[in-house]
């Protein structure tokens, strides 16, 4: 008994004198990371730029492959650069990038395959399983995209009704349309992020020079968001017509809460049903040990004394 104490204690001992130490050293970087933070900003400037230079030439390299590769077709082309200007991405050299990691991630995935196979030695024919994983590293970016083109669209979604407040508040202020866009793109850089940079775009374009409408038509052409398109059209119908714009962005503001709350609606009922499958597969085969599983031990038990 008591050599099972001294080795309970033993353990503990060793496990909270570990913890502690962990503790002590994390506490000590977290110290020095903010002293080196406040005394010498230029260091973490430098430690940037460093980060930088190694991302440009990364980008570089897979730049020098997309070229190469990237697609000659006009259909192609604009299929591919209007997904990248719905997920965000819209540089002059974009297109080439995105088919550079494309290939650079297939070939990847291909040299990590055969090295497991070289170091299990097992090559023989599974090096033709080779072709599949170059496949589904070629094929994996593209996913990536339109998942981030799907987040992007539902984050603009989600930002539209506060942004169009605002944009009303601006304009019964008496800011004019074009500068209540400017006005709302810097009041909302941390709350609305997304729509805050398109607005700004859009009055960079107008001060550039180009006609508002087909400004406006950019805005929702580049994002590819239906409501964003929407509400680009009312603003459209209200500028041919004529009409008070202020009046019908209220309008359609008010049918964009009601949409969003009602898909809240529909995710919450959706909740129960997939709580359903979590309490099958984990609460259910626990809870089924608990009342099952003394019943079980007593009748082996009993079969057993026989």
């Amino acid at each position: 008994m008591i050599g099972i104490f001294f080795i309970e204690f033993t353990v503990f001992f060793v496990v909270s004198s570990l913890v502690l130490y962990l503790f002590f050293l994390a506490e000590q970087w977290y110290e020095k990371h903010i002293v080196i933070k406040k005394i010498s900003p230029r260091l973490s400037g430098f430690v940037q730029k460093k980060d930088r230079s190694i991302k440009e030439k990364i980008f570089k390299f897979f730049l020098s492959i997309g070229q190469k590769i990237r697609p000659t077709e006009k259909k192609e082309i604009e299929k591919y650069e209007k997904m990248l200007s719905a997920a965000g991405f819209r540089g002059s050299e974009a297109l080439s990038i995105f088919f550079g990691i494309k290939l650079g991630f297939g070939i990847i995935l291909g040299l990590i395959y055969i090295s497991i196979l070289v170091l299990s030695s097992h090559i023989g024919m599974n090096i033709i399983y080779v072709f599949f994983f170059i496949a589904a590293g070629y094929y994996i970016p593209e996913v990536v995209l339109r998942y981030r083109i799907k987040s992007r669209q539902n984050q603009i979604f989600k930002e539209l009704p506060d942004v169009i407040d605002l944009l009303l508040i601006c304009m019964e202020a008496g800011l004019s349309f074009d500068m209540a866009f400017l006005r709302v793109s810097s009041e909302l850089a941390k709350i609305a992020p997304v729509l805050s940079k398109e607005f700004s775009q859009y009055y960079l374009e107008v001060q550039s020079g180009l006609p508002r409408m087909e400004v406006l038509k950019n805005l929702a052409e580049r994002n590819g968001e239906k409501n964003l398109n929407s509400v680009v059209q009312v603003l459209l119908q209200s500028f041919k017509l004529g009409t008070d714009v202020a009046s019908s962005l209220r309008i359609y503001a008010e049918s964009l809460r009601t949409e969003r709350l009602q898909k809240a609606k529909e995710k919450s009922a959706k909740l129960s049903v997939k709580l359903t499958f979590v309490t099958i597969l984990l609460i259910l085969p626990a809870y089924m040990l608990i009342v099952v599983g003394p019943v079980i031990i007593k009748i082996i038990s009993l079969f057993g004394g026989r």
